[in-house]
C-alpha cells in the first residue's frame, strides 16, 4: 500500500512538472520555428511606385524586416516573436524562459537583430529564419551590484544603440557604469570603455556611423568624448548636450543642432565645424527623427517648413511649405516622407521636394521608420502603417 502511495506521489509530482514545463518552457535560450517561411525578399505590390500604397500593419514596437515583424515577449518566456507582415503567421519565437530581465534589442542591419540581457548575454539572430548567429557574454560593470538593485543614480541603465566600422556594424551596449563594443559579424568584444578608474564619471553612450558619443558627468566641467566606433580611441572632446541626437550624414560628417536652433554640421574624426545654418529654426536638441539624411542632403522641419540643404555646403536644394502635423522627417535620397497637415502623408521627390503623391488618413499621424522602401507611419494610438 505504501509502495503504491509513493508511486501515485511520483506519477503526480510527475504530472505538475510537465504542465509547468509547458507553461514557462525549458531554462535556457531555445529558437521555434514554425511551417511558416516568410517571403524573401519582400516586394510587395506598390513598393517603388510614385503613389503612396498601404501595404501591411504591423504593432507598433515591431521591427520590421521585409515580411517579417519582430517584436519584444514578456511574461514567463522572454524574448522575442517574429510574424509575417503579410497574414500575421508566427516564422519563429526565441525565448529565454526562466530567465534575466531583457533590457532590450537593437537592429544590426537589413537582416539581424540582436537580443541583450540583464546578465550580459548578446544574442544575434538572422531574422528570415531565426537562426542563431553568435552569442557573447559581456563581463560586468563596475556598478554591477547596484544594477541588479535597479539603482539608476548609480549607473542600473542599460542603453543600446549601433555605430559601424567601415562596413562592419558595432553593436554599442552601455551598462553599469562601462561601454562594450562588440562586432557585429562575429560577436567579439572589440573594445571597452571607460578606462579603470574613471568609471564614476560615465554617463551613457550612442553609437552613430563611425563614433560613439560618450557623456560624462564629475565634479566641476566635465567635457563628454567622441569614441572612434572602431577601436575605441578618443577622437576629441566636446561640451554640451546638443550632440546627443547628432545624425551621421556619411563621409565622416555629423549634423546636430545647437541650443538656439541652428542646424551644424562638423567632422566626425575631430569635430570641425564645417558650416552652419543659425536661421534653421530647429527645436533645441530635436530627436534623430527632426533630421532626414540622405547621401547628397539633410532635410528637416521647422515651423511651418520643409528645408532641404546641401550636405556639401549647407546651401539650401529646395524648400516647401506645409501646414503643420507631426516634425518628422523620413528620406532615402529617392522619397522623402513629411507631414502635411495633422493626418495628411506627403511624398516627395527627394532631390526637388516635388510633391509626388499624398495619403490622408482617418486620425492624426507619426512618422516612425524608413527601411527598404517602406515606411512605418503610426496613425492615431495603434500599429504602423506600412507604407510604400
Amino acid at each position: 500500500m505504501l509502495d503504491l502511495m509513493r508511486l501515485i506521489h511520483l506519477l503526480s509530482s510527475a504530472v505538475v512538472t510537465v504542465l509547468l514545463l509547458a507553461w514557462v518552457g525549458l531554462p535556457g535560450e531555445h529558437v521555434t520555428t514554425t511551417l511558416a517561411k516568410p517571403s524573401w525578399p519582400w516586394r510587395p505590390d506598390g513598393l517603388g511606385t510614385p503613389a503612396i500604397d498601404v501595404v501591411g500593419k504591423v504593432p507598433f514596437a515591431a521591427e520590421v524586416f521585409g515580411d517579417v515583424a519582430v517584436v519584444p515577449r514578456y511574461g514567463p518566456r522572454v524574448g522575442l516573436a517574429a510574424a509575417r507582415v503579410t497574414d500575421g503567421s508566427p516564422v519563429w519565437r526565441y525565448e529565454n524562459a526562466w530567465s534575466d530581465d531583457s533590457v532590450g534589442h537593437v537592429r544590426v542591419d537589413d537582416r539581424r537583430i540582436a537580443a541583450v540581457w540583464r546578465d550580459g548575454r548578446v544574442t544575434l539572430l538572422d531574422v528570415p529564419d531565426g537562426r542563431v548567429v553568435w552569442r557573447a557574454d559581456l563581463p560586468d560593470g563596475p556598478y554591477h551590484q547596484a544594477n541588479r538593485a535597479y539603482d539608476e543614480e548609480w549607473g542600473a541603465a542599460w542603453e543600446l544603440s549601433l555605430a559601424a566600422d567601415g562596413s562592419v556594424p558595432i553593436v554599442v551596449v552601455a551598462h553599469e557604469g562601462r561601454i562594450d563594443a562588440v562586432d557585429g559579424r562575429t560577436g567579439a568584444i572589440r573594445w571597452s570603455y571607460p578606462p579603470r578608474g574613471s568609471a564614476a564619471c560615465f554617463d551613457g553612450a550612442r553609437g552613430e556611423g563611425e563614433v560613439v558619443m560618450v557623456f560624462q558627468r564629475c565634479p566641476g566641467p566635465t567635457p563628454h568624448v567622441m569614441l572612434d566606433a572602431g577601436d575605441g580611441r578618443p577622437r576629441w572632446r566636446f561640451d554640451g548636450g546638443e550632440w546627443y541626437h547628432a545624425r551621421a550624414l556619411g563621409a565622416g560628417r555629423l549634423a546636430w543642432v545647437d541650443g538656439s536652433g541652428g542646424l551644424n554640421v562638423s567632422r566626425a574624426a575631430d569635430g570641425r565645424l564645417l558650416w552652419r545654418v543659425p536661421s534653421a529654426g530647429l527645436k533645441d536638441n530635436p530627436y534623430g527623427t527632426d533630421m532626414g539624411v540622405s547621401a547628397e542632403l539633410v532635410t528637416v522641419v521647422a515651423d511651418r517648413r520643409v528645408t532641404a540643404y546641401r550636405i556639401a555646403d549647407g546651401a539650401v536644394a529646395w524648400r516647401r511649405d506645409r501646414v503643420g502635423g507631426d516634425s518628422a522627417v523620413l528620406t532615402d535620397g529617392t522619397y522623402t516622407y513629411v507631414a502635411e497637415d495633422a493626418t495628411t502623408l506627403l511624398k516627395l521627390d527627394a532631390r526637388t521636394g516635388r510633391v509626388v503623391d499624398r495619403h490622408r488618413f482617418a486620425a492624426d499621424i507619426t512618422l516612425e521608420w524608413l527601411r527598404g522602401g517602406l515606411a512605418g507611419i503610426n496613425v492615431g494610438v495603434g500599429d504602423d502603417v506600412l507604407v510604400g
